[in-house]
């Protein structure tokens, strides 16, 4: 009798032991389920993608707060399941008070619309954590392909977790508002601010004398793309390049949509601040559009074009671009850019054909770090094939810039530029020159750069400019 009253409390004592890892073990291999629907229920919100993110809700702060949570109802199960009266929807009733309480301090002091963007996130996360971590405290035998799998999943997450913190390194601008200092070893240029009647605040830099080239950045970019082909041209020519709102340190104004459009109606007010006239557009990507918008409705203020891997038409979901855009301007490219951010780093690492140097590609991150700033870089893709009107308009008025000069630069590795876009420009602009970088993509600046100059020179310099099409092989 003694014995058997001896091997009971044995037992009790171990199981009393145990709870807490169980509890522990429980709570986290709930947390693995719980961080995914978290993540899904986050982006599942309707909202204008990239500009629409709350910095709030991003992985760096949703995922251990899941944790945390789903931890701490593990412990908080194993005591209430030592008591007779449903243990199960007292812990629910527990997480839903404590959702209800989150969600009343958000909406006090978050910004607005952030408590209603939490709603389904909360929610998600007090009922999930209600019925998985009563599941895994109260199972008894553990499937080994299933502890697998969520250690696999959970170690995933955790590798995740620590790129999202690691890009959360964001040192204190030196001067007003977003400017940061850029290194005279990469960037020998004064970098200058302007504010525009509209509320914009724009950073551009300035540098040299003569005609004026006209510098238009691409996404995920800003002026900083340039810097090799301002230092080679601005002992010739004016060189003016600036950052579209909401990209480098430029500021948007109130109540701005970042739309295309939008972007090229800043530019026209920026260029007839500075007074520039008679200018030749240098673009890339994005800078086809939101120049050539100011160039049609400008068309005196424009007197050549230089295109570089750009459109300037509708994009149709199943060709690359158009595919391109579904993906990295929906959910998907959200989460990279937005948490991590991840769109320009894969950019930066997959579209130079050369190894960048350490401090150029902090550089080039430096302002899409703020949370707050990252998400125009996931907005922009999206635009290809949501900005339907606005391309609509540009394809009708490109007839009517048939007699300007065209310089091309065409890199063939680029996937969002195929060669019958190429063949669009030419058509567009019968007086033509085209250049071809048979081994670049969408940085071909980056790798093109010593090639580029001369032509660039050689253009300008030319008063008749016949069509001509002269490939161009890497060196």
């Amino acid at each position: 009798m003694n014995n058997t009253f001896t091997q009971n409390a044995a037992k009790e004592g171990n199981h009393a032991q145990i709870a807490p890892v169980r509890s522990l073990w429980s709570g986290w291999a709930a947390s693995v389920l719980i961080v995914v629907l978290a993540t899904i229920a986050v982006e599942a919100v309707p909202h204008t993608r990239g500009i629409g993110f709350f910095p709030a809700l991003r992985y760096a702060i949703v995922m251990p707060l899941c944790v945390l949570i789903t931890v701490a109802s593990g412990f908080l199960y194993g005591t209430l399941r030592k008591r007779p009266r449903r243990p199960r929807w007292a812990l629910t009733l527990i997480l839903l008070g404590f959702a209800l309480i989150v969600l009343s301090g958000l909406s006090i002091l978050g910004p607005r619309g952030l408590a209603g963007a939490a709603v389904p996130a909360l929610l998600t996360v007090a009922i999930a954590t209600a019925v998985f971590v009563p599941y895994f405290v109260d199972q008894v035998r553990r499937s080994l392909f299933g502890t697998i799998v969520i250690v696999f999943v959970g170690l995933l997450q955790f590798v995740a977790l620590l790129g999202a913190l690691s890009s959360e390194r964001i040192t204190r601008p030196r001067v007003q508002g977003l400017a940061f200092e850029i290194p005279r070893t990469l960037f020998d240029a004064e970098q200058r601010f302007i504010n525009l009647p509209s509320g914009a605040r724009i950073h551009y830099v300035d540098e040299g004398q003569g005609e004026t080239l006209l510098f238009l950045h691409g996404n995920p970019s800003w002026s900083f793309q340039w810097r090799d082909l301002i230092r080679g041209l601005r002992g010739s020519y004016r060189c003016v390049a600036l950052d579209y709102p909401g990209f480098g340190m430029s500021a948007a104004p109130a109540g701005f949509g970042f739309t295309p459009r939008e972007e090229s109606r800043v530019l026209e007010e920026f260029v007839d601040r500075l007074g520039l006239r008679d200018m030749t557009l240098v673009t890339q990507d994005w800078g086809g559009p939101i120049g050539l918008g100011l160039a049609e409705r400008r068309p005196e203020l424009v007197r050549r074009v230089i295109l570089g891997s750009t459109w300037a038409w509708q994009t149709s979901k199943s060709e690359p671009r158009g595919k391109f855009s579904v993906i990295f301007g929906g959910p998907i490219g959200e989460f990279i850019q937005v948490n991590f951010p991840g769109i320009i780093s894969l950019g930066l690492k997959h579209d130079v054909g050369r190894m960048l140097p350490p401090d150029v590609i902090e550089v080039y991150l430096r302002p899409f770090l703020p949370p707050n700033r990252r998400g125009i870089t996931s907005f922009y893709p999206g635009q290809i094939t949501a900005a339907t009107d606005y391309f609509v308009e540009l394809e009708a008025g490109l007839p009517h810039l048939a007699d300007k000069k065209a310089l091309i630069f065409w890199a063939l590795k680029d996937p969002g530029f195929p060669r019958s876009d190429l063949a669009r420009w030419e058509r567009t602009f019968p007086s033509h020159k085209t250049i071809e970088f048979p081994n670049a993509s969408h940085f071909f600046f980056e790798d093109e750069a010593d090639q580029m100059i001369p032509e660039i020179r050689v253009f300008m310099s030319s008063d008749q400019l016949g069509q001509t099409t002269a490939p161009m092989t890497n060196r």
